[in-house]
């Protein structure tokens, strides 16, 4: 069993992810939709870790045992976001219903060219926010993220819109910091999704009635770099349609260093309940398709 997101492997090729991409764009995307369905059940029979993490995530969200049924709608969901990040990603906005709620929150600051920290999980479409951000004039956002995780996606998409792709920092880069700094000088928002841990440090939170490990880095950085935090999750609802809602966690975060550490903490775990929020309001929602409670062996 893949104990963390980052041992899990890329599972198809680029061929296929090209022709997917193809018949995305060159067909409608209700007959892109029927590939789906194939997909759902080659991963749905062939990937035990998939299965195992998905029933391990639905029965922590629901009443019920999930059965197969239920594995094959949520693995469905995912599959549907990833075709969507195609659409989203080469500006086919007009594919969609979105509706944005809390967007007024942020006017002040892109207005005046404030940057702030847009905290996110892997929950819902991270494209969805994304192309909104690169395609509206006044909302200048970066990301920040490992590319070289699902490296091969990764490139297949980028090569989609190289313009939303330059919008990417890659943590991974030895540099990263530092045009993260760069962005925020110049008035730029800084995306992150806050839900996975890698070797960083981290603090325990609880989600779904267990402890999970969250990781204190963006907070931290959003401590050294003195910008407010806000929460984005951007949910899929079937068929075309998609809610962004968006809320402040904190405003700037000037703290003392020597009182930083309990403060992330506390707002590890406020990000933590918002997250579990919206987990219960779109379960369906929830990708990470490993053993984030670490207890699947137990």
């Amino acid at each position: 069993m893949t104990r963390t997101w980052s041992e899990a492997k890329e599972r198809s090729n680029p061929f296929t992810l090209k022709l997917i991409c193809w018949l995305a764009l060159h067909t409608s995307r209700r007959f892109a939709r029927i590939l789906l369905y194939p997909i759902t059940l080659y991963f749905l029979m062939t990937s035990p870790r998939v299965r195992k993490a998905s029933v391990n995530y639905l029965r922590r969200v629901s009443s019920k045992s999930p059965g197969l049924n239920d594995v094959a709608k949520h693995i469905f969901w995912f599959a549907a976001t990833i075709l969507d990040r195609v659409y989203f990603i080469t500006d086919r906005l007009d594919q969609f219903e979105i509706e944005i709620f809390g967007n007024d929150i942020l006017d002040g600051y892109t207005k005046d060219r404030r940057s702030c920290m847009l905290l996110g999980a892997h929950l819902g479409s991270f494209d969805a926010l994304r192309s909104l951000g690169i395609n509206r004039s006044n909302l200048h956002l970066k990301i920040m993220m490992y590319h070289e995780h699902n490296a091969m996606m990764m490139r297949v998409l980028d090569s989609l819109n190289p313009k939303l792709a330059a919008s990417i920092i890659n943590l991974a880069d030895d540099n990263a910091l530092l045009k993260m700094k760069e962005a925020v000088d110049q008035g730029e928002h800084i995306g992150m999704l806050a839900d996975r841990c890698r070797e960083e440090k981290f603090c325990n939170c609880e989600l779904l009635g267990d402890q999970v490990k969250m990781p204190t880095g963006p907070l931290s950085i959003a401590c050294i770099i003195q910008v407010p935090v806000f929460l984005f999750f951007p949910l899929y609802l079937g068929k075309n349609k998609y809610a962004i809602y968006i809320e402040e966690l904190s405003g700037p975060l000037d703290i003392a260093r020597n009182k930083r550490e309990k403060i992330v903490a506390d707002l590890m775990q406020k990000y933590t309940n918002r997250l579990e929020h919206y987990i219960r309001l779109s379960p369906l929602n929830w990708f990470n398709f490993y053993d984030y409670w670490s207890d699947e062996e137990k």
